[in-house]
C-alpha cells in the first residue's frame, strides 16, 4: 500500500464487522432492485425497525445518500441518519444536500417542483440547517411543505417563518392549486391557528386569507373551477367567525382572468376518460374500452408535458377504479400491468411507474395468485416491489414503500 493512499483511507469509517440480520439482508436486496432514488428511500425506511448499531447503520446511510442522487429530500434524510450515527471523532465527509431547485410551473406543466419532506428532515438536522433550508421560499407548494413540517415538529419556534412566507411567496395558479390539493397547507395553517393565542391566531388567519385572495383573484388556469374551493372557504370561515377575522366570500373565488394554455390530457384523453367512466360493465363494453386504450395516442399540445404513456397509465387507473369489485377488475388490471411492463415509464417517468406499482400491490394484497401475476409479468423492479409487500408486515407497507 502506498503512503499516498493512507490519508484517504483514514477518512473512511471503519467497516462494520457485525453481520446484518438475514431478514433485513433479504429486504435490502429487494430494495436495491428498485429504481433510484426510491431504492434509497426504502433502505432508509427499513432501518428504524431493524435495531442496528451505529456501525451497521452508517454504511447503509452512505449507500442511500449516493442512491438518492438529485432527490434532495431523500438525500437529506440519508444525510441526517449518516451524521447522527457517525463517530464523534470522525470527519463529516458527506455534505448536507441543498434545497431542491424550484422551477416555475405554468398551466401547461404536468409536474410541479415539490421539495417533498425536505423541510421536515431539515428540522431534524438542526436550527441552523433548517433556517438555511427555508430561506427565500418561492412557491405555494414550498409553503405547503413548510407548513406540514412545522405542524409535525416545531411550529412554536418557527411560526414567524411561516407568517413571513405567507406574505412573500408568489408563483403560478398551477402551483397554488397543487399546494391546496396535494400538500397539507390548508389543514396545517388552520390547526396551528387553533393552538396559538388569539392575537397570533388572528394574524395567521389574516395572512392566510390575503394569500388565498391574491391567488384566487389572479390569473387562473383553464379548467380550475370556483366551486372546488367551497370546502376551503367553509373551514376557514368556521374558524374566522370564532376569531373575528374577515370571512372569505364566494365572489373572491370567481375566475376573472384565464390562461388558456391547458395542462390537461387534451381532447383525445378527456373524450376517452368520459367513455371509460360511463362504459357498461359487461363483456362488450369492457372489451371495447380495452381496445381503445391499447390504441390510445395523446394529442399533444405545444407546451404540454404529458406523454402518451403517462396519459395511458392514468386512463388505465381510472378504468380499474370504475370496475373495482366487478368480475372485470382482474382483466383490466392485468391489461394495465402488461402495458406498464412494456412501457418506458420506469426509466422516463418513475413517479408514474410507482403509482402504478402501488396500485398493483393494493390489488394483489395477500392473494398469492395476484402476487404471482405481478411478480412474473417480466419487470424485475416490479417483482421486487411486490415481493417486499409480501415480506413486510401489513402495518409497515405504507410507511416503507413509496
Amino acid at each position: 500500500m502506498t503512503a499516498a493512499l493512507l490519508p484517504l483511507l483514514l477518512l473512511l469509517p471503519a467497516a462494520s464487522t457485525q453481520p446484518l440480520p438475514l431478514e433485513l439482508e433479504q429486504r435490502l436486496a429487494l430494495a436495491r432492485a428498485l429504481p433510484a432514488p426510491y431504492s434509497a428511500a426504502v433502505i432508509l425506511a427499513l432501518l428504524p425497525s431493524a435495531k442496528l448499531s451505529p456501525t451497521q447503520i452508517l454504511p447503509l446511510a452512505e449507500e442511500a445518500y449516493q442512491l438518492a442522487g438529485r432527490d434532495a429530500s431523500i438525500a437529506l434524510r440519508a444525510w441526517v441518519v449518516y451524521r447522527d450515527n457517525l463517530d464523534e471523532e470522525a470527519p463529516l465527509v458527506l455534505g448536507m444536500p441543498q434545497r431542491p431547485v424550484s422551477l416555475v410551473a405554468t398551466c401547461a406543466d404536468l409536474e410541479v417542483s415539490d421539495p417533498g419532506d425536505y423541510y421536515r428532515y431539515a428540522l431534524q438536522a438542526g436550527d441552523r440547517e433548517f433556517r438555511a433550508a427555508v430561506r427565500n421560499l418561492r412557491s405555494a407548494v414550498e409553503l405547503g411543505r413548510l407548513a406540514e413540517a412545522l405542524l409535525a415538529t416545531g411550529w412554536e419556534e418557527y411560526l414567524p417563518l411561516l407568517l413571513r412566507a405567507l406574505s412573500s411567496v408568489s408563483g403560478s395558479d398551477r402551483e397554488f392549486v397543487e399546494a391546496i390539493r396535494f400538500t397539507g397547507l390548508h389543514n396545517a395553517v388552520l390547526e396551528i391557528a387553533t393552538r396559538v393565542n388569539v392575537p397570533t391566531a388572528r394574524t395567521l388567519l389574516n395572512q392566510y386569507r390575503t394569500f388565498l385572495v391574491s391567488h384566487l383573484a389572479g390569473r387562473r388556469c383553464a379548467g380550475n373551477r370556483a366551486e372546488e374551493f367551497e370546502g376551503i372557504f367553509t373551514e376557514f370561515n368556521r374558524l374566522s367567525r370564532r376569531l373575528a377575522v374577515p370571512l372569505l366570500t364566494p365572489d373572491l373565488a370567481q375566475v376573472r382572468a384565464v390562461d388558456t394554455t391547458a395542462r390537461d390530457m387534451l381532447p383525445t384523453a378527456n373524450a376517452l376518460l368520459h367513455k371509460l367512466t360511463n362504459a357498461a360493465a359487461d363483456e362488450t363494453g369492457v372489451r371495447s374500452m380495452l381496445t381503445e386504450l391499447s390504441r390510445f395516442t395523446l394529442e399533444q399540445k405545444l407546451g404540454a408535458t404529458a406523454t402518451t404513456e403517462s396519459a395511458r397509465a392514468y386512463l388505465y387507473a381510472r378504468f380499474a377504479e370504475r370496475l373495482a369489485g366487478t368480475p372485470f377488475e382482474d382483466r383490466v388490471i392485468e391489461e394495465w400491468l402488461r402495458f406498464v411492463v412494456g412501457s418506458r415509464l420506469l426509466e422516463q417517468q418513475p413517479r408514474v411507474w410507482f403509482r402504478c406499482a402501488r396500485a398493483f400491490a393494493d390489488w394483489a394484497g395477500r392473494d398469492l395468485r395476484r402476487q404471482h401475476a405481478v411478480s412474473s409479468a417480466g419487470d424485475p423492479a416490479l417483482a421486487a416491489y411486490i415481493r417486499l409487500t409480501a415480506l413486510l408486515p401489513e402495518s409497515e407497507v405504507t410507511r416503507i414503500l413509496p
